[in-house]
């Protein structure tokens, strides 16, 4: 039944009046990224940004809600009542020290050691606000019955944001959530990201005088390197699927001191929150060894916990149909120059930009791990991949930074847009399709209630 309403939403797959709208709008939207991309903010300082989406928003009517899951950056903007409601993901925060001039092929930050939108968020969150605007208008001049919801979910870069606003029961009552992510291809994600989590590691030793008096301390310091060492060794014997990476936020005051504290942030991940949480009891058991060793102390704090992206492949190919109608983004001749430049800088392949939409094959997208885990296990998600930087090219690096405020970045925000928003009204108009995916999320989440992975007296925090 499913596969039969997918190829037949293939066969029909139209254009909308959400495709003119956002032609028409392009310059709007381009403009808010570019403000967002100018004041880069870090996970839960989102002030300016999330107040201009919410703000874009506000003007074409929708009602706004802010500090969902205690998050003063989060909130919440509603147009329209009653079913299907259909939700959109706007993310805006910046990862640290990738400060990167617009358009520039070489290494050039506009503020020394400054953050900067090296995911690109401020085209995702600036496409999905725009999505959810053009699919309201079109929702209206229809007639269409449903509700639209955009949620404002900040710290995405530290993996909390959408956790805590589950928790807050924000997502309560969504039919299907769509989401987009820059890319270097053009995709519909149905490659589960990987499950995480993260862990402070704090020894306590005994402070000395590293030299008349060292037999007296108990090094914090002996006691992390230990640690270190241990987890070094632990990636021989974790499956090939796994990740572990790690830094030291703390390793003493003075090279003549013995240090009685020290601390470091410890990340492991990998297909499923199962394997995640078994790694995670190791790392405790090494730090356990690590302490006795050294007649220290350990103590670890959990800082967040996501789980694998579950797919909805009913959903997804609703998605893939409008994006295979819709395109690429129409990167020219100067794009592509660009883009090669940057490859070159990077040793990479100079083969350009991604210029056609990958076939919904298994396996599309990369072992990027997100909160939206969490949000996919509340309700049926679909996530889709556009091409804002060059093929070959990683995130979190300051080429992205670089395109996202470049023509190659907003026509692939031009691109997500115009799939997200054609997507979010072929659900408000077929029924029989929302309930094939929220049939299909049923039978795999096997009526399993959702569990926080939050203590319960956590609260936001970055760290």
């Amino acid at each position: 039944m499913l596969m039969g309403l997918a190829m037949a939403g293939a066969a029909e797959a139209q254009p909308h009046e959400t495709d003119a709208y956002l032609d028409a709008s392009r310059v709007q939207w381009e403009a808010l990224a570019q403000t967002i991309w100018e004041q880069p903010e870090l996970a839960l300082q989102e002030k300016q940004s999330s107040a201009a989406l919410a703000a874009a928003l506000a003007k074409e009517g929708f009602q706004i809600t802010w500090g969902a899951g205690g998050q003063p950056t989060a909130f919440v903007a509603v147009a329209g009542s009653g079913s299907p409601v259909i939700g959109l993901m706007a993310e805006y925060d910046a990862l640290p020290g990738l400060s990167q001039a617009a358009g520039k092929a070489k290494r050039e930050p506009v503020v020394a050691d400054g953050p900067g939108h090296a995911c690109g968020h401020n085209l995702l969150g600036t496409a999905s606000v725009a999505a959810a605007v053009a699919a309201n208008r079109e929702r209206v001049a229809r007639k269409l019955p449903g509700t639209i919801k955009l949620f404002g979910t900040p710290a995405e870069e530290v993996m909390i944001g959408k956790t805590f606003m589950i928790r807050a029961g924000a997502f309560q009552g969504v039919d299907a959530v769509l989401a987009w992510h820059p890319d270097d291809q053009n995709r519909v994600v149905n490659r589960a990201r990987l499950a995480a989590a993260a862990v402070d590691v704090e020894f306590f030793g005994r402070s000395a005088h590293a030299a008349s008096s060292p037999w007296l301390g108990r090094s914090a310091l002996d006691a992390l390197v230990l640690f270190d060492h241990g987890m070094a060794l632990m990636r021989e014997h974790i499956r090939p699927t796994a990740r572990m990476h790690r830094r030291i936020t703390g390793g003493g005051a003075a090279a003549n001191v013995i240090p009685d504290y020290t601390k470091g942030d410890y990340w492991v991940r990998d297909v499923s929150g199962e394997s995640v949480n078994e790694m995670i009891a190791r790392l405790k058991k090494v730090g356990a060894g690590a302490a006795l060793a050294t007649e220290t102390r350990v103590q670890f704090t959990l800082l967040f916990s996501g789980r694998e992206v579950l797919p909805n492949d009913a959903l997804s190919r609703v998605m893939q149909d409008q994006f295979t109608r819709i395109g690429a983004p129409a990167f020219d001749a100067a794009d592509t120059a660009f883009a090669r430049e940057l490859q070159q800088e990077l040793n990479a392949a100079p083969v350009g930009l991604a210029a056609s939409v990958m076939p919904y094959t298994p396996g599309n997208g990369n072992t990027a791990s997100s909160d939206i885990g969490e949000v996919a296990a509340v309700a049926p998600l679909a996530e889709l991949g556009v091409a804002v930087r060059p093929i070959g090219t990683p995130a979190h690096h300051w080429v992205q930074t670089a395109c996202a405020a470049h023509a190659v970045g907003h026509k692939g925000m031009l691109t997500a847009a115009k799939v997200l928003a054609a997507t979010a009204v072929e659900l408000l108009g077929n029924r029989a399709v929302v309930q094939a995916i929220k049939d299909e999320f049923a039978a795999k989440t096997n009526g399993r209630p959702y569990v926080s992975p939050l203590a319960p007296d956590a609260k936001p925090k970055a760290f």
